[in-house]
């Protein structure tokens, strides 16, 4: 551009924040975007028809370390443990205390509770049933704190977790979109204007992307797609199609296998950045429909040049 201000330039750039800029400084400055030309041929491989030659059988999904159980068992023995103290407690002071089986839980509800009204107390009672007494308030005071404690925790995770996306969805026939990068934001994108239902799935959750999709009503999960049980919650045996665009070839077959072995008809759309690469996948593991961001935006920059020569 310094050198000579009539030359046509066509570079490529992903961050479309200064191309005007860029462009005002050169009127024969063409800028193109290898994301924003690739997202609708990704989604356009959505309804091209494949015609498959392999017989293929799925293989199991890859047992993860189990997920720890979703009831707190530690809390349930803590509520256990608090109803008997209070049932030993009411039918110690039922028998020894004489009194009636409601007079006698009311006290040690009251007791428990701390309120203490007063119309009901041990001042006259003997030592033994004030050593009881004090067991009760005490043991009372531990259980309430633990159990109140670990059922704020409980709330809060859950909280947390429904925050990420990371929840459980039953949606069938839409379309899983694995990588919110520079190519995943475009087909997310015009899959939203086609009116396609999706779930995205993004390992980072300081992706600056999540809101913008979010508050287009667009489900957004915070996982790793490469673990099975984060493809079972976003529904990868019910879906029409996945496609795994995260900047790394392996990482998307990998997503794209495991996938398939929820659904062996899953239609896979993957970003495949080794051209040699993509015919071995095509060739040995019967999955058609691998792209390379790269190779599709390569024939629009040869379209530029030819059209300003």
């Amino acid at each position: 551009m310094a050198l000579n201000e009539n030359i046509p330039i066509t570079i490529s750039l992903f961050n479309e924040n200064v191309a005007p800029h860029l462009r005002a400084a050169h009127p024969n400055l063409y800028i193109l975007n290898p994301a924003k030309i690739a997202a609708p041929v990704f989604v356009e491989a959505l309804y091209k028809p494949v015609e498959r030659f392999l017989s293929y059988t799925p293989a199991k999904p890859i047992e993860e370390l189990k997920k720890p159980p979703r009831f707190d068992y530690f809390i349930k023995l803590l509520v256990g443990c608090f109803a008997i103290l209070i049932a030993l407690a009411t039918t110690y002071f039922h028998f020894f205390e004489k009194l009636s089986w409601l007079d006698s839980l009311y006290f040690v509800v009251v007791t428990v509770a701390t309120v203490g009204y007063g119309d009901i107390n041990l001042q006259n009672s003997s030592a033994i049933s004030k050593i009881v007494g004090i067991i009760v308030i005490l043991s009372a005071t531990i259980f309430i704190w633990m159990i109140f404690s670990l059922t704020i925790d409980r709330i809060i995770k859950k909280r947390v977790q429904l925050a990420l996306g990371r929840r459980k969805y039953s949606y069938k026939n839409h379309i899983v979109v694995c990588g919110l990068g520079r190519l995943g934001y475009f087909i997310a994108e015009e899959l939203i204007k086609r009116g396609e239902k999706i779930i995205i799935v993004e390992s980072n959750e300081d992706s600056a992307n999540i809101d913008y999709f979010r508050k287009h009503e667009a489900d957004v999960y915070i996982g790793n797609a490469r673990l099975t049980h984060v493809l079972q919650d976003v529904g990868a045996a019910h879906a029409k199609a996945l496609i795994s665009v995260i900047n790394d070839d392996y990482t998307n077959l990998e997503i794209g296998l495991n996938a398939r072995s929820f659904q062996p008809k899953l239609r896979l759309i993957l970003r495949i950045f080794d051209e040699s690469m993509a015919t071995i996948i095509k060739e040995k593991l019967d999955i058609y429909l691998t792209l390379s961001m790269s190779a599709i935006a390569d024939e629009k920059f040869v379209e530029t040049l030819n059209a300003h020569n």
